[in-house]
């Protein structure tokens, strides 16, 4: 595990507030020199706890579904189980995946455009895997909440990046894509590169992404953990509402207990998915009872998983 000192966590919530802050205006907010802050960023990097730094998207605004897979697997050789978490890795369009601990073995999320589109991908995997996979449950994002990283220093701002219902058509172009592409995990890649990666100068590759972000197309550009290096535990609940209009205050609540650091709201089998960042399980009991406490008569079920391994992580996979 990976001590952060105060300024480690400050560092870390200031970047993942805004992950472009340049090194000079993130060492005067914090009152450091820019070597200081430079030499801490890249301890961080070099320590694995910051994996790097990714760029939230409006997909909804694209015209992207995001679908989330659950599966739960056969007993299967352990060979078969990394063969089937590599294919998935490899698939276009693949923005999440992980494996987990509790009712299933596994998530991802894939972007799509419609059934049809998703469909392309789950036919040729059935058919390769089909025997191997138990049960399977698909969802579809309807709202994405991305809260800041209170749970590392809870004294700074508060940020709820989200997109809404409904579906949008922006006319994303050839160079538009380029760039979207070079920032959804390379956040603070400097703007000469972006230019280079999208085939432009310098000069129109901030136009583009200035427009971009007032488009309201680019919400947001934070930072990647690996939680497990700061001695956290990624438990990910998946809720089941009889009571469809309690949970806009499920979201707020769980927000307010610094904890939480995605809250997705769905259309399937669960409305809600919680993900939480907690110290221990003791932490998680305490954050379950005022949960159930407050909750309880709202819910159908609650299942609580663990996640073990991220494997991917690209929220904009164009």
């Amino acid at each position: 595990m990976q001590k952060l000192d105060l300024l480690d966590r400050r560092i870390l919530c200031e970047l993942d507030l805004n992950a472009r802050i340049p090194a000079s205006a993130l060492a005067k907010k914090l009152h450091k020199s820019k070597e200081t802050v430079n030499f801490r960023i890249n301890r961080l990097l070099e320590g694995k706890c910051l994996k790097g730094f990714y760029a939230v998207f409006n997909t909804s605004g694209l015209g992207f579904y995001y679908y989330k897979i659950y599966f739960k697997l056969n007993s299967i050789h352990p060979g078969k189980e990394k063969e089937i978490f590599e294919y998935i890795a490899k698939q276009r369009r693949i923005a999440y995946l992980a494996s987990m601990e509790g009712y299933y073995d596994g998530v991802f999320l894939i972007m799509a455009k419609s059934p049809t589109d998703l469909m392309a991908f789950l036919h040729p995997f059935m058919k390769l895997y089909g025997t191997c996979i138990r049960e399977r449950e698909i969802s579809t994002f309807l709202s994405t909440h991305r809260f800041n990283q209170k749970f590392l220093y809870s004294g700074g701002a508060q940020a709820d990046w989200h997109y809404p219902y409904e579906m949008g058509n922006y006319p994303l172009g050839e160079t538009d894509a380029k760039i979207l592409k070079s920032i959804s995990s390379s956040a603070r890649l400097p703007i000469v590169e972006i230019a280079k990666q999208a085939g432009i100068d310098a000069k129109r590759a901030q136009y583009r992404l200035k427009k971009l972000e007032k488009g309201g197309i680019i919400l947001a550009y934070t930072t990647a953990l690996d939680f497990g290096k700061l001695g956290l535990q990624f438990v990910q609940l998946n809720i089941s509402l009889n009571d469809p209009t309690a949970g806009r205050q499920m979201l707020s609540h769980f927000n307010s207990t610094n904890r939480c650091l995605f809250a997705i709201e769905m259309m399937g089998r669960y409305d809600l998915t919680i993900e939480l960042h907690v110290e221990n399980n003791a932490q998680l009991q305490r954050i379950m009872a005022a949960f159930k406490e407050k909750f309880s008569s709202k819910c159908n079920e609650c299942d609580v998983s663990t996640i073990t391994k991220e494997y991917v992580v690209i929220w904009g996979p164009f």
